[in-house]
């Protein structure tokens, strides 16, 4: 049975995913295509828009077919390997880990390899002084090596790039659907660390229900915004140009919490905080 604490990080993964840089941005555009509201209403009085609740509802219900199948397979493939539950679990930590530093953007500094030196450095001296044990060491050491090498692969690039359609016009039912499936198959640079770490977690439970039930709680926290964004028109436009001054703080803190989530994942400790829930 999923424990709570997965189903509130799926939950909250999706709500953050909605507020990241890269897609709060550009929720106006699709809610202006589906619904046919003006996207020039930045200032006005607030107005309730009714009619855009049916178009969104469809455009949420495409890209949670796309994010629903996802973990769907994830978990599929992950029963086929549940007896290197241990190993896919370490592999998939290391992967959030770069998820969470491609989110802060540190992997655009221009000292971040002299930073990564010093992570290293920091990982050799928890060990010598005897902070943690000889298998954390091997733990941490191989996510630090896994994360450089992905680094110097140019993934972080890739995730870099934006994917997305761009439409014009006003689309209703099916129409609203397929652009839910294209926005989801598309995701974006932001979408793409965060829901690639759920994923990951899906893997690692191992039943098809559970990385279908993970993933739904995930297309449900970013489909509730996306909602209240149609209704409330005017509102959210105004919210939007106030709240670009603290994309830098989300990505941050998302970064963080997605680093966090990676290394417990990797230990195994998020299973233990998990089963200590129960």
């Amino acid at each position: 049975m999923l424990q709570d604490i997965t189903l509130w990080t799926a939950f909250i993964a999706g709500l953050l995913s909605f507020v990241s840089p890269c897609v709060l941005p550009i929720v106006p555009a699709y809610l202006s295509y589906i619904t046919g509201a003006s996207a020039n209403a930045v200032g006005q009085e607030q107005r309730f828009n009714i009619k855009a609740v049916i178009p969104v509802i469809f455009f949420v219900l495409g890209f949670s077919t796309v994010f629903i199948l996802m973990g769907a397979s994830a978990s599929y493939i992950g029963q086929f390997f549940m007896d290197y539950k241990m190993y896919i679990a370490k592999i998939g930590g290391a992967l959030v880990v770069f998820f969470g530093l491609h989110f802060t953007g540190l992997f655009l500094k221009p000292d971040f390899k002299n930073i990564s030196y010093a992570v290293g450095l920091f990982i050799v001296a928890l060990f010598t002084f005897g902070l943690i044990s000889l298998e954390t060491f091997y733990t941490f050491a191989g996510i630090w090596a896994s994360v450089m090498a992905l680094y110097f692969l140019k993934l972080h690039e890739f995730l870099y790039r934006q994917f997305k359609v761009e439409k014009s016009g006003k689309a209703s039912g099916i129409s609203s659907f397929i652009v839910g499936l294209t926005f989801g198959a598309g995701w974006s640079p932001c979408i793409g660390p965060i829901l690639g770490s759920i994923l990951m977690i899906a893997m690692n439970e191992g039943t098809v229900s559970k990385g279908m039930i993970l993933l739904a709680l995930y297309s449900l926290g970013l489909g509730i915004p996306f909602i209240l964004a149609g209704v409330l028109w005017t509102g959210f436009l105004n919210m939007v140009k106030k709240f670009g001054r603290f994309f830098e703080i989300v990505e941050i803190v998302g970064g963080v919490l997605l680093i966090v989530l990676g290394l417990l994942l990797a230990t195994g400790n998020l299973e233990k905080i998990s089963s200590s829930l129960t």
